[in-house]
């Protein structure tokens, strides 16, 4: 039936339990644990970025990536209509050209208040809406069941198991036969001729609707108006009858008499319109008003598909494992969010020769707690992020940085990135680290991820050591994943031993690789230069820790080790004297 809701999403298998879950989320009664921080840390506003969604929906699909979805059923829906519209670019151009302006137009009509309209206005404003509906279903019926393409889908087929079903509706097929005759009608009435009578100050008096036109007015030419041939002698009749001006000044007089005489003189067109109308009351066009953002949701997955393609670099959709598995099995991930930055900043086209990609499995064999070291700038904050965000982006439904990869929901990522400094008398910086892990760190379960990046650095090396072990053998009995990144290759170094321990989740040792045999690179907004240090790989590989984070390349990169700074003071000294021998 025409009036039938249909209770259809292309985000959700299950309508009802999907559109409860946004309607909390939207109303902040249901959102994740340090959603914002968690947002902040991996960079999640250059995702939308990429994405290139228009701003009325910005919300909608950030709210939709910080889901984080736990039934693989509706992650694998997802992923498979995101493979249709990957497939087919071109909806996106249909949508923003043909369908958003018409949706957004149904979408003003339908929050018009007409309760207080008369009769006629609201038969008028019906059939306009029913005119914005039918050109709305006539533009997805023909992007998604008459183009030709091949959509396989579980989502998709259902879209069009829907469309199918409305315009095949008899009486669809009857509203679009009526809707021509109810225009036509209506366009009897395009404008209206008004005589005003003056008083002796010229102030209007009474006003008299003179006739009704098939045709707007329009402005004169300029040509017209010199050459112009009206007469002075014109005598005009009214249609209606006299109303005072002056007496009736309440808002909206004007309007409201002259929608009185149109009535009067129109009363069986708009009684027809009226008898006509009323088997179409109850057409309900909310599904359009949600399908749309979902729409859109594909469609810049679909942008950022394309572009990280376009690229050079790798794009895949991991195969959803068991949530008991708890794995994460990925092969060439990379950050996301700092490629996005890099295309914009830069305006580099091709980067599979900058951006470096790195291998990552935690399973039982491998281990779920990694223990990241290395060297300072080596690349341990970009691959920690990275694999928060492909985590994220999987369990959203969109496409991740990979060839492959196996993954298993998390029920949250949570995050322990280093913060602005604070002014805190009473707990300093530790206390405060320390005081957000407590807060953190009961809330994880065997399903969560957590991902530490320099936590504990602000103390000594030897508490930091001893807290992070406390730490690191609470995350092992609990079983959750986490990446942590630090300088405490001691930790790492007591793997095996924390490894005796019972349970849940075992530890490994990565390290950020370098290359002493290389001067160390760095991209600028000139391009990549070389600096004195051992170049950096980028490379995590699951090896024992190396025991030292190369801060000597550091301070040689800006010229700051012993030698340099030596050098500098030299070249200081050499110019005073030659300033000086020259005066």
């Amino acid at each position: 039936m025409i009036d039938k809701k249909y209770t259809f999403s292309l985000l959700w298998k299950d309508y009802e339990k999907g559109r409860d879950h946004e309607f909390k989320t939207k109303h902040n009664s249901l959102h994740l644990y340090n959603q914002d921080i968690l947002q902040r840390d991996m960079n999640e506003n250059m995702i939308t970025e990429g994405m290139q969604i228009r701003s009325e929906y910005k919300k909608y699909i950030s709210d939709r990536l910080m889901d984080m979805v736990f039934d693989a059923d509706v992650i694998k829906y997802r992923q498979d209509i995101m493979k249709d519209f990957i497939r087919y670019p071109e909806i996106e151009t249909v949508c923003n050209t043909e369908l958003l302006p018409e949706v957004l137009l149904l979408q003003r009509m339908e929050k018009t208040n007409t309760t207080q309209d008369d009769g006629a206005r609201k038969a008028a404003w019906r059939v306009e809406l029913l005119k914005v509906y039918v050109k709305c279903v006539t533009i997805l019926h023909r992007l998604f069941c008459q183009s030709g393409r091949q959509f396989d889908s579980e989502g998709i087929k259902n879209l069009q198991e829907l469309l199918n079903g409305i315009v095949n509706d008899p009486a669809y097929d009857e509203l679009l036969r009526m809707i021509p005759e109810l225009s036509a009608r209506l366009q009897s009435a395009s404008s209206v001729t008004i005589g005003i009578n003056l008083d002796n100050e010229l102030r209007p008096t009474e006003a008299i609707l003179l006739s009704i036109d098939e045709k707007p007015f329009k402005k004169k030419s300029v040509l017209s108006s010199i050459f112009g041939t009206s007469k002075n002698d014109e005598k005009y009749f009214g249609m209606g009858t006299f109303y005072s001006i002056l007496k009736d000044n309440a808002s909206g007089s004007l309007d409201a008499a002259i929608m009185r005489d149109l009535t009067y003189v129109m009363g069986d067109t708009f009684k027809h319109l009226a008898n006509s109308l009323q088997k179409f009351e109850k057409i309900n066009a909310s599904f359009l008003f949600e399908l749309l953002p979902e729409i859109y949701f594909y469609t810049g997955g679909s942008h950022l598909y394309k572009m990280l393609k376009d690229a050079g670099l790798p794009m895949c959709f991991p195969e959803p494992a068991p949530v008991d598995e708890r794995v994460f099995n990925m092969k060439d991930i990379y950050d996301v969010s700092f490629v996005i930055r890099l295309i914009y900043d830069t305006g580099l086209e091709i980067l599979d020769k900058v951006v470096v990609t790195n291998d990552v499995d935690m399973d039982d064999m491998s281990g779920r707690i990694g223990i990241l070291t290395g060297a300072n700038q080596g690349g341990k904050t970009t691959f920690t992020r990275a694999l928060g965000l492909t985590q994220i982006m999987f369990q959203a439904g969109l496409p991740v940085a990979g060839t492959s990869g196996r993954i298993s929901p998390c029920d949250n990522v949570y995050t322990h990135f280093p913060e602005l400094e604070k002014n805190s008398i009473s707990e300093g910086r530790l206390g405060e680290e320390c005081i957000r892990l407590e807060q953190i760190l009961p809330k994880l379960s065997k399903y969560s991820l957590i991902l530490m990046n320099e936590s504990l650095s602000s103390t000594s090396h030897q508490e930091c050591y001893v807290i992070a072990t406390e730490i690191m053998r609470y995350l092992r009995k609990i079983g959750s994943r986490a990446i942590f990144a630090t300088h405490i290759h001691e930790l790492a170094e007591d793997i095996p031993e924390l490894n005796k321990e019972d349970g849940l989740s075992d530890m490994m040792s990565l390290v950020a690789g370098v290359d002493t045999d290389s001067d160390m690179e760095v991209m600028t907004e000139e391009g990549i230069k070389k600096y004195a240090g051992s170049k950096r790989t980028y490379k995590i590989t699951p090896m024992p820790p190396q025991g030292k984070s190369f801060a000597l390349d550091i301070a040689k990169t800006y010229g700051i080790s012993l030698q340099q700074l030596l050098d500098s003071h030299q070249r200081e000294i050499d110019g005073v004297n030659e300033n000086k021998t020259e005066e």
